[in-house]
């Protein structure tokens, strides 16, 4: 009622069908709040009085009016509702003001009307229209027969009512009238067009005049008035029209119009009966004090009446008003109110209706009509009447004085079968009114068996009357105080004797008499010295009545046992008892076994008193009768009703007896196990039946008898399985499973095409079979298979097979007729509706429906299961049904518009959304829109969809399942979303919306959820689980914007959506804890019929739900506004202003952080749980309670069952299973499983809600950074601290113990997936405030490492299950990663206090045994193939890595025992093996780069490095999959056939930096050495191909990356160069010096040529390709590609490495020559063998690097050094600054230009030199930027020297940087210096990482952090210039005084070392600005690596230099 009260009074005032469908949906609160619907009664009492006239005419008035009538809110009407209502008016001559009316009411349900008035269109106003008129006919009976029947106390009973059962006589005269004239109105121009709408015209008219017989019928009924003159009114109008005989379109009646006429012939008749008003007739003529004035006290009356029935015709349906008429007369004249003359006209009377006109049989072919139906609404009305006509009948008459007793008989068994109020008044013997019921029973049991017919009937109907009535007949029937048999008098047995005092005439028996019901044929025999009576007349048969007094169920059994014995086809002579005896007494048995408490009385009476159980005999009965050439099929099908019963009153006798049955099917292969796709073979009497009787003779009793017995039997046995034994229940699976293949196999998949005598025969055999189907997969089997375990046979395999066959095995056999069921449904109950044929309506509907629920079933097991795709779905796409083809998708969406019902609107719904789930699964996806027909039938489904979500008055649950079907659209179908989203606004062609709306249509389903938004208080009070599913709506909205940008941006902008939103965040959070609380004072104790409801529940489960949606939805808005906008501003005023406000209220107010506190808290009851497992294992057959779980194929989409009493167990299985006997412990674990369900439902909903939060915090955390925080108003400090509470908050919840239950560890995951993502996102809060982070991390980390290692987290065997979702190692782990390489900033470390750093120390040496445990065990299972644990493995060695990293594990002698005590060592060589062993580079392991970097990051750590050499590292780099590929050299570094990067090169290069620190770790041993020579010497085709310097080949920055490595890696092999000799590898090093000069020569010529360089630059990786920042663009692929002008980011990479291959080649050299002999010592002591560069100025590009090759290098360098010099002035680099000679320098020149020396021009510019003391790890490293966007996760692999990790996860950040790689020590700087063995070196490969995604320079970053965007690292190129210079002079000096030295060559060499002097002393000025330069930069924060900078210059300038130019004047002469 509550749905009805919702609606505005006016519009359903203006509405009779409204009211009616208000009326017919009221409950037990609609009656306690009937005043609502009592003011519309009263406010409609005119039209109803008015019946049709209430429909008027058109008028010319009413037509001018419509452009000024409003609709029921006020609003003026369309001009397309305008015209429509003309175009009704026009047709059906209908007043046009009511016509809009009626347009209105079809508004409400279609939506908008269109423009365009299509005949269709006409067509459905017009049915409304028709409806409308119906309406009010029906709803006028509704309410007079509540009243009457709701006397006194009527909760409806208004002055309205009462004035209409007032003036019963006139209402029913106007309605009389109204009647009369249809059955002669002609049909308007309209309709008589065409034929078909003649036809519908027609109809519709005898449709109307069925209701107005029925209206009248029932106010005569009511009636209160003085109804003396109705009877002659009536007859009148009757009489007139031949009782609707007369028609004015009777000859054009077809079919269905036929059998409304004869429904309205034989309503005639009943209202001929109810004007006599009979049951008052009666009551007043046995009751002198009961006061009515009736007509047979009105003589006038009586007059009138006959002499209207002396002038009619002699007619059939004049015989039951003549009948009764007869006892009024009789009533009359008894009582002296009328002449004595008329009791004799009175026996005419009844005799002409007896003998004449055969009332009774009449009578009895009445109550065939369907109208008498007690599923009818007014069938027990129409009864009763007849009740009181036969009472009347009866009040002057005995019944033995009718001939026509067994038709007497009939009629009174006709109107009180299935009536319990009936018979409860039959055997109520002190109620007046029933004697004559009795008399008649009395009569037909005292002829009883002779005539054994008219009793058993009445013994039938009796038993049908309800369980009072059915124990009455038992007893009665089982004391039969006479019997009653023919027997002639001359008979020897008996003796025929007069009384001699009463003169009585007294049979007597003799002898037995033998007695039976055919003459001559007895069955039994009566004894002698019994008394009779003649009770026959005197020319009749004579029929004996012995006092005898005996049992009727006696009587039964002996006929039972007399009819089997007796064959009938072999003896028909010697037949007894005939088949309709044993039916008779059949369908008495069947309606008393349905009974609990009858069955067992019964079979006493059979077993104990008679001696012949019943069991038994019924399945003789059943075999016998099958078994016959013409079997009896009503005997067979109702011998099955009665085992029908049994079953259902649980009889376990029954399915012994079953197994032994021929009837019943069996299965004929050798096995019972499944045969898979093979058809199964049964065999049984029943197949035989079907095919030789039913199916020639189109009737199917025994098929539905036998389908009813299936399904009473599965459904026991599925009852049964907790409490009979396994045997039983063995016995039950064996039997059901033949039986369910042959209803598959042979009856469901042929019924639809067997010839049927009724239609709704065949919709009872498809709705029974589908019924058995569903209850079959329904079930939840709670034990194993049985107890015999070689019986495969059980409920649970009984549903594999059904589920099996019909998706996949049984193919279109079984697929067809299931959609045959559906897709023709719709149609057929339009065409039952327009028909009124309610029967077939209610017949194709169940069918529907149950064949709806079956496809449900099936598509949730496939989505659940999941697999491919299942034939059946497929089938479902793509079948048409029906005349029109349609689809069977559009037939599916058509339920909701058609008269199947709620319910198969429902279920079609869910179906569509299963499938639009599951073909989103297909590899071709399907799209529906295609499916929904033409453009208009389309839009007419959608607007049907969206007005059924918007009616309150549809059911919750249908409305849901809309809600999940169009959210399920957005995703799966988004051009089917596209039509919801905006109905009629998309053009077709483009699927965009049209230009001319930018507002959201009131008609697009968006408009529907934000009402339901804006009323979600409201909402949530009624209705709470509407509210969470329309905001689930917009959620998935938001998740799909892509798709539907033009609804989101309309969305963006509505502020009234923003703040609907933030009042449901900002709602008082709901008690949990006072709901348990509550739920705790409740008893204990359940009632089995009827559960308390908990609303709070629901409530609180939606409340939380609609919470978490609207958090998602802020969430999603953030993100999709910084992906449209290309936001990058972390700021709380760039978001829209919806948004802004609500998160800048939410900082305010510290919202965050009281959500943070609340949302993660989980009210989960685990005791209750824990209570339910115990109490279900104490039984005496214990069952897991979780076998009770609800399956859902998802947790939202999946609407069947809803938060509440059956949210995780099936309560309704579980109460069906328990209660079959129940006890206290079956009750407890009901209110046990009540209680779970309800935790449930809270519980799922808290986190659905906690996650929610957790999408939340990550989106705002990583979009907002620090602003989220601090907002607009709050200062950094401030945001800090509220950050860090933030943190503690989550940490407390975490370190919460879950108690090892599932669902808190799923929370504790959620929260620690939140901690991973604020700590990820750290470098927000680290700007604002390094030192607290420097203070609270550590603490952070020390709780982390107690989680981690605390008994509740449980590492090892959460890691050891990676399929487990919920388990929170991952976060946890990331976190504590996150949390160590947070804190590698220099300002951070500095802040660390000692005691700080001792506490992270000690939770990394703490952890490190147990990850490093944790990573042995996942590492041996994934070499085993036993689990996939790659993510754990990437994972776990990043972390490893990090414990390791000297900042945290100073001490290696401390780690590295447990790394190798626990085979890490050993194990990581394994894993990285295996990962090169795989193939394709494509398909390489996750964990490989991880692997990698880890043994890099070991490899420089000597004690490590040990342990590897040890394990077998350098066997494993040269034994993989990778050897033989590496010795052939065909590892190249671009992939020309898809232009990447080449297969496994980059492993190559990670397998080069990790030789090289193996080397530097490893130096000392000559094992090692010689096993290093080896590897070279094994990869020199590899070696060779990688220095390979090419011009004519691209530049990539790959190919650079493998040269740096191999530079690299002969450097640091150059400082053993005379061990090298001695193992044999000298010639090595000799090699690459040759072959380095050349690649020298190339890159200095690519530096002096940049448009050379650039032409050769070509984007190789995927991220150069894509980002225009970080490569070029390239077209084709291969060598000869076009390749675009490169990218800045990426030409800064390739000059970056360029210059650090360069640096290491020049820092070989050095070593190799050994510049502190040459710079120091004698000339004598050189090794003048090392002179390798030539002295000469210029050399060719495809020739050895010369001495002017390096000028050129230094010109290069000192060139970059301008430009940085220029940068940190501010100034143009080109144009500004040293690039300008100062007065000396050009005064310097000019000197040396005047003396003839040369001073070089190319290399004017600046070198810097590195200060002295720069050690082997020198800050070049420290110079790698640290990566901080989680998509970046560890860093970038193939930095060897940082050793950056790769981890495929999501939300990681920082690099590790363990295991740095040294870089080359620098040259000396004076002469005690270069006494030491450091030297000029390369530079180190992590220049590579730092410069890798360069992009432009920062003006804000440090001074001397870098050059600018084309030269890379300042300490590099500080570097590059110092060796160069001293590889200059080295050179030189070694050829001067070379042994072999031309004279030539010699004043060549001096003229190159006046060009050295004059570039040292340029370089050393121009150094020297830099002091002025750097000083005044005041906004340059001095950090150290521009301190490092700064240093280097002044080494270079005040030490380097001079040592070189005082070496070069004294050593070439030059004086």
């Amino acid at each position: 009622m509550d749905n009805f009260r919702s609606k505005s009074k006016t519009r359903i005032g203006r509405s009779f069908t409204s009211l009616s469908r208000a009326f017919d949906v009221q409950d037990e609160e609609a009656r306690r709040e009937s005043e609502v619907l009592k003011a519309h009664i009263e406010e409609k009492l005119g039209d109803l009085m008015l019946g049709l006239d209430a429909f008027k005419q058109p008028a010319a008035t009413s037509r001018n009016n419509m452009a000024t009538a409003t609709t029921s809110n006020g609003v003026k009407y369309t001009t397309a509702q305008i015209n429509l209502a003309k175009r009704l008016s026009d047709a059906v001559k209908l007043d046009e003001l009511q016509a809009l009316l009626i347009v209105e009411e079809l508004t409400a349900e279609m939506g908008e009307i269109p423009e365009t008035i299509t005949d269709q269109l006409v067509g459905y106003a017009i049915a409304a229209y028709w409806d409308e008129r119906l309406s009010l006919l029906r709803f006028l009976g509704k309410i007079v027969k509540l009243d009457k029947e709701c006397e006194p106390d009527s909760a409806y009973s208004t002055a309205s009512v009462s004035r209409i059962r007032s003036q019963s006589v006139a209402t029913v005269q106007k309605l009389l009238s109204q009647w009369i004239a249809l059955t002669l109105e002609g049909a308007p121009e309209y309709f008589n067009a065409q034929s078909s709408k003649l036809d519908l015209w027609i109809y519709q008219s005898l449709t109307e005049q069925r209701a107005l017989l029925e209206a009248m019928i029932l106010i005569a009924y009511a009636g209160i008035d003085n109804k003396a003159t109705l009877p002659s009114v009536v007859l009148t109008a009757l009489l007139d029209s031949k009782f609707g005989s007369r028609q004015q379109y009777k000859a054009r009646f077809k079919l269905q119009a036929v059998d409304q006429w004869d429904t309205v012939r034989q309503l005639c008749v009943l209202l001929s009966v109810a004007s006599l008003d009979l049951e008052i007739f009666y009551m007043a003529s046995v009751d002198d004090t009961y006061i009515n004035n009736h007509i047979f006290q009105s003589e006038a009356q009586v007059i009138k009446t006959n002499t209207i029935l002396e002038t009619a015709e002699s007619q059939q349906e004049l015989g039951p008003f003549i009948m009764a008429w007869s006892s009024i007369l009789f009533a009359g004249t008894e009582s002296s109110l009328l002449p004595k003359d008329m009791d004799e006209l009175g026996r005419l009377y009844r005799a002409k209706a007896v003998e004449g006109l055969h009332v009774f049989t009449a009578i009895h072919e009445l109550f065939s009509n369907e109208l008498f139906s007690v599923d009818l609404s007014n069938g027990s009305i129409y009864k009763r009447i007849f009740f009181g006509f036969m009472e009347a009948v009866l009040l002057f008459t005995p019944a033995n004085k009718f001939k026509d007793f067994d038709g007497l008989a009939t009629c009174y068994a006709d109107i009180i079968v299935r009536e319990p109020h009936l018979c409860e008044i039959v055997w109520r013997e002190e109620s007046l009114f029933g004697h004559g019921a009795r008399q008649v029973l009395e009569a037909a049991r005292s002829r009883f068996p002779v005539l054994f017919e008219p009793f058993m009937k009445l013994m039938i109907s009796l038993a049908s009357g309800g369980i009072s009535s059915a124990g009455n007949a038992v007893q009665y029937f089982h004391h039969l105080p006479t019997l009653a048999h023919f027997i002639p008098l001359s008979s020897p047995s008996v003796e025929d004797n007069v009384d001699a005092i009463t003169g009585n005439r007294i049979i007597k028996s003799v002898h037995d008499v033998p007695l039976g019901i055919l003459p001559s044929r007895p069955f039994m025999t009566i004894p002698q010295g019994l008394e009779g009576r003649l009770v026959s007349g005197e020319n009749a048969v004579q029929i004996i009545r012995w006092d005898y007094q005996s049992s009727g169920w006696k009587l039964c059994s002996t006929m039972i046992n007399a009819f089997l014995q007796i064959n009938p086809e072999d003896h028909p002579e010697d037949i007894c008892v005939e088949a309709a005896h044993i039916k008779a007494i059949l369908s008495f048995l069947q309606p008393l076994l349905q009974y609990y408490e009858i069955p067992p009385e019964l079979l006493s009476f059979f077993s104990q008193d008679l001696g012949t159980p019943l069991i038994p005999m019924l399945f003789a009965l059943l075999d016998h009768c099958a078994k016959l050439q013409k079997p009896h099929l009503d005997v067979i099908a109702s011998t099955l009703g009665c085992l029908t019963s049994l079953c259902s009153a649980l009889v376990p006798d029954v399915w012994v007896f079953l197994i032994r049955s021929a009837f019943i099917p069996s299965v004929v292969t050798t096995t019972v196990q499944f045969p898979g796709s093979n058809r199964i073979q049964t065999s049984g009497l029943i197949s035989n039946i079907l095919t030789r009787s039913e199916l020639i003779q189109g009737e199917y009793s025994v098929t539905i008898a036998f389908l009813d017995l299936i399904h009473v039997m599965i459904v026991k046995a599925q009852e049964q399985e907790l409490w009979v034994q396994d045997e039983i229940r063995c016995l039950q699976a064996r039997i059901l499973y033949p039986c369910l293949a042959y209803i598959q196999n042979e009856v469901f998949a042929n019924y639809h095409s067997w010839h049927y005598k009724n239609i709704r025969d065949q919709f009872s055999i498809g709705s029974k079979v589908l019924t058995i189907f569903n209850r079959a997969l329904g079930d939840l089997p709670l034990l194993s298979q049985s107890g015999d375990a070689s019986d495969p046979v059980s409920l649970t395999s009984i549903q594999d097979c059904l589920i099996r066959d019909f998706l996949y095995d049984g193919g279109k056999r079984l697929a067809l007729p299931l959609v045959s069921a559906i897709g023709t449904a719709p149609d057929l109950s339009t065409y039952f509706c327009n028909y009124q044929r309610d029967l077939e309506l209610d017949g194709i509907s169940n069918v529907a429906s149950q064949g709806l629920e079956f496809v449900k079933t099936l598509l949730r097991h496939r989505k659940i299961v999941g697999g491919e795709p299942s034939f059946l779905e497929v089938y479902l796409v793509e079948r048409t049904v029906g005349r029109a083809n349609a689809s069977l998708i559009h037939v599916l969406a058509s339920y909701n518009d058609s008269f199947c019902g709620t319910i198969a609107a429902q279920t079609s719904t869910e179906v569509l959304s299963l499938l639009c789930s599951l073909t989103f699964e297909w590899k071709s996806r399907p799209s529906f829109v295609g499916y929904l027909g033409t453009t208009e039938e389309a839009d007419r489904l959608i607007s049907t969809f969206i007005n059924k979500v918007a009616d309150d008055s549809q059911p919750i649950t249908y409305r849901i399942a809309i809600w999940s079907l169009i959210t399920i659209t957005l995703t799966t179908q988004p051009g089917l979303a596209t039509l919801f989203l905006s109905n009629k606004r998309v053009d077709s062609a483009t699927g965009l919306l049209k230009p001319e709306f930018k507002e959201i249509s009131k008609n697009s389903i968006v408009s529907k959820a934000l009402d339901i938004l804006h009323k979600n208080e409201s909402i949530l009070e009624t209705e709470p689980e509407i509210l969470p599913h329309a905001l689930h709506f917009l959620d998935v909205l938001w998740q799909n914007s892509k798709d539907h940008v033009f609804m989101i941006k309309i969305l963006q902008n509505d502020v009234a959506f923003w703040k609907d939103l933030q009042h449901i965040l900002s709602r008082p959070e709901a008690n949990v804890d006072q709901e348990w609380a509550r739920r705790d004072a409740a008893p204990s104790s359940y009632d089995l019929d009827k559960l308390s409801q908990n609303e709070g529940v629901a409530t609180i489960s939606a409340d939380q739900r609609s919470r978490g949606h609207a958090l998602r939805i802020f969430a999603l808005a953030t993100y999709y506004h910084n992906m449209s906008k290309g936001n990058t501003s972390k700021d709380v005023e760039s978001l829209p202003e919806g948004i802004k406000e609500f998160v800048q209220s939410a900082i305010d107010k510290d919202l965050f952080l009281e959500w943070n506190a609340v949302i993660p808290r989980i009210h989960y009851q685990i005791q209750t749980q824990h209570l339910l497992r115990d109490i279900c294992l104490q039984r005496d057959k214990p069952f897991d309670y979780q076998k009770l779980a609800v399956k859902r194929w998802d947790n939202i989409y999946d609407t069947d069952i809803l938060p509440g009493d059956s949210f995780m167990l099936d309560l309704l299985v579980a109460r069906y299973k328990l209660f079959w006997r129940t006890g206290l412990k079956e009750r407890e674990i009901f209110g046990t499983i009540l209680y779970v369900n309800r935790d449930s439902s809270i519980v799922h909903s808290e986190l659905f809600r906690l996650s929610a939060w957790r999408f939340f915090v990550e989106i705002l955390t990583s979009s907002l950074g620090v602003s989220i925080w601090t907002g607009v108003k709050r200062s950094s400090a401030s945001g800090s601290d509220a950050y860090y509470s933030f943190v503690n908050c989550l940490l407390e919840h975490i370190e919460r113990e879950t108690q090892g239950s599932l669902l808190l560890q799923a929370a504790r995951q959620d929260c620690c997936q939140i901690l991973q993502s604020v700590i990820e996102n750290v470098s927000s809060v680290k700007r604002a405030d390094k030192k607290n982070l420097a203070a609270r991390f550590p603490e952070i980390v020390s709780k982390l490492q107690r989680v981690i290692q605390g008994s509740d987290m449980n590492l090892f065997e959460s890691i050891q299950r990676p399929e487990d979702q919920s388990s929170a190692h991952r976060p946890l782990l990331l976190t504590v990663l996150f949390c160590y390489r947070a804190l590698h900033d220099k300002e951070v470390l500095s802040s660390i206090d000692p005691a700080s750093m001792e506490g992270l120390q000690k939770s990394a040496i703490l952890l490190l045994p147990l990850i490093a445990s944790c990573f042995a065990m996942a590492v041996e299972s994934h070499l085993a193939e036993r689990q996939d644990h790659s993510e754990n493995i990437v994972l776990l060695l990043a972390l490893l890595e990090e414990l390791c990293h000297p900042l945290w594990s100073p001490h290696p002698s401390l780690w590295t025992p447990i790394l190798r005590n626990l085979e890490v060592f050993r194990l990581t060589l394994q894993l990285c093996a295996r990962s090169v062993s795989t193939g394709d580079y494509d398909h390489r392991p996750s964990f490989l780069e991880g692997g990698l970097n880890f043994l890099l990051a070991l490899a420089n750590v000597p004690e490590a490095g040990a342990y590897l050499c040890d394990a077998g590292v350098m066997s494993m780099l040269t034994h993989n999959g990778l050897t033989q590929a590496l010795q052939r050299g065909e590892i190249s570094h671009m992939d020309d056939q898809h232009g990447d990067r080449g297969n496994w090169h980059q492993t190559w290069c990670m397998i080069l930096a990790v030789v090289t620190g193996l080397l530097r770790s490893m130096a000392s041993s000559d094992a090692f050495l010689q096993m290093l020579i080896g590897f070279i010497q094994l990869y020199g085709d590899q070696f060779s191909k990688g220095l390979d310097s090419s011009t004519d080949r691209p530049l990539t920055s790959a190919k650079l990356e493998e040269m740096e490595r191999i530079t690299m890696l002969f450097y640091e092999l150059s400082k053993h160069e005379a061990r090298l000799e001695a193992l044999g590898g000298g010639e090595l090093l000799k090699a690459f010096i040759d072959r380095s000069l050349f690649i020298l020569q190339h890159t200095t010529y690519l530096f002096t040529h940049p448009n050379m360089l650039a032409s050769l630059i070509m984007p190789i990786t995927r991220a150069e390709q894509k980002n225009p920042e970080a490569g070029g663009q390239r077209s084709g692929s291969g060598v000869d590609s076009v390749v675009a002008a490169p990218s800045a980011a990426l030409s800064t990479l390739i000059e970056s490495k360029l210059a650090t291959v360069a640096r290491n080649i020049l820092a070989t050299m050095l070593v190799w020559t050994d510049p502190a002999v040459i710079l120091t010592r004698s000339n004598i002591e050189w090794p003048v063998r090392k002179a390798i560069i030539s002295p000469t100025s210029n050399t060719p590009v495809y020739e050895p690097a010369s001495i002017g090759t390096l000028f050129d290098l230094v010109g290069y360098a000192t060139t970059s050094l301008k430009e940085w010099e220029a940068r940190l002035e501010g100034k143009a680099g080109g144009a500004a600054g040293l690039n300008k000679d100062t007065k000396e320098e050009k005064a310097s020149s000019k000197d040396a230009n005047s003396s003839g020396k040369m001073v070089p021009q190319r290399g004017l510019g600046s070198g810097i030199g590195r200060a002295n003391g720069s050690s082997g790890s020198g800050a070049s490293s420290s110079s790698i930027s640290r990566l901080s966007s989680k998509l970046e996760c560890f860093g970038r692999f193939g930095d060897s020297s940082s050793t950056t990790m790769t981890v495929a996860s999501k939300g990681t950040a920082g690099s590790s940087s363990a295991g740095n790689t040294s870089p080359p020590g620098s040259s000396s700087s004076s002469v005690s210096s270069t006494s030491k063995s450091s030297s000029s070196a390369a530079s180190s490969s992590t220049a590579s990482s730092s410069t890798s995604m360069a992009s432009k320079a920062n003006t804000n970053e440090p001074a001397f952090a870098t050059l600018s965007t084309t030269t890379g690292s300042s300490i590099r190129m500080i570097s590059l210039l110092e060796d160069a210079l001293v590889v200059i002079a080295t050179q030189l000096g070694l050829y001067m005084y070379h042994p072999q030295l031309d004279a030539s060559v010699r004043r060549e060499i001096q003229d190159l070392s006046l060009d050295l002097i004059s570039t040292l002393s340029s370089s050393q000025r121009i150094l020297q600005r830099f002091e002025n330069v750097v000083p005044t930069q005041a906004q340059v924060r001095k950090d150290g690596l521009g301190d490092e900078a700064l240093t280097q210059i002044r080494g270079l300038r005040d030490r380097v230099i001079p040592v070189l130019k005082y070496f070069a004047e004294t050593k070439f002469n030059l004086q």
